[in-house]
């Protein structure tokens, strides 16, 4: 048995990490816990915290043969893009099993193939299988997250900063059937679905709790002209955006102009970054609440 528990980072590929890190200083203020080199996997990345959320800009290190790394293979194939999402996971070697059982092949950092029983602190699904790829991790093992840490608090976004940043609100995976959706992550990774929602035109949603506290948006592109829709043509099943539920609206999006970001789409509770300006990622801010969310 295995329980999944809080998320440990949503990871996205870029290829200017110093850059990178400038634009989540100025736009997010963020709390940066780490920033280095990993060998095995050829890449130099930051953890650094939003409100509640830990993202991991990744960049291809200038090293040989770093292209022929899965983070170079991605950045090819891709290009600036989210790649991942990883949890904290009680039992890595149990879910493991788990897994394998149900015929979902596992990796390691360096892309290779494992099998159980398992002692490594991490393992990486297949993306094919799983619609995105997806990381599990045992706490502890890699760094210390400040979110375990005694007094922490997400107080400095919601309370001081002017985007107002109440929670993450859901991560958007897409896929090009929801009924594969709701069997990996209710019946394979035990989450429990909230809420159904279609977009007239253009998606239909399935919101589902994962882990501690995760809501994953699950979207089935309804038009081939939507951003899921050009997403999913481009770069098939997988992490297309992040949603920040802010307590003012209206003063994130007057505080982000001013810093120079530009408004892809906006409605009356929910506006888009372009882009251009946010390093491939899809960023969105939001006043609506999820029916039935627990948090």
């Amino acid at each position: 048995m295995f329980k999944i528990g809080k998320i440990f980072h949503l990871t996205h590929v870029v290829k200017d990490l110093a850059a990178c890190d400038r634009w989540y200083d100025e736009i997010f203020a963020v709390n940066r816990f780490y920033h280095g080199y990993e060998k095995l996997a050829a890449r130099e990345a930051s953890l650094l915290l939003i409100g509640d959320l830990v993202m991991e800009p990744v960049m291809l290190a200038k090293v040989p043969d770093a292209e022929r790394t899965p983070i170079g293979k991605f950045l090819a194939r891709f290009g600036e893009h989210f790649h991942s999402i990883a949890w904290y996971v009680d039992n890595v070697g149990a879910m493991a099993a788990d897994l394998t059982q149900q015929n979902l092949r596992l990796y390691d950092v360096t892309g290779k193939l494992v099998k159980p029983p398992l002692r490594a602190p991490a393992i990486w699904t297949h993306p094919k299988e799983t619609h995105a790829l997806l990381e599990f991790a045992v706490s502890g093992d890699y760094i210390a997250d400040p979110r375990f840490q005694p007094g922490w608090t997400t107080a400095p976004w919601r309370e001081h900063h002017p985007l107002g940043i109440d929670r993450t609100s859901h991560i958007t995976v897409l896929f090009g059937d929801l009924t594969a959706a709701k069997t990996l992550y209710v019946d394979r990774l035990g989450g429990k679905l909230l809420h159904e929602s279609e977009t007239a035109g253009r998606k239909r949603s399935a919101f589902i709790a994962v882990g501690d506290d995760t809501v994953i948006e699950a979207a089935q592109p309804l038009s081939a002209a939507s951003p899921e829709g050009r997403d999913l043509a481009a770069n098939g099943e997988g992490v297309h955006a992040v949603t920040f539920k802010t307590l003012n609206l209206k003063r994130a999006s007057e505080f982000l102009k001013s810093k120079g970001q530009r408004i892809e789409a906006e409605s009356a509770d929910t506006f888009v970054l372009n882009t251009a300006d946010s390093f491939g990622m899809v960023v969105s801010f939001t006043d609506r609440a999820i029916p039935n969310d627990p948090r």
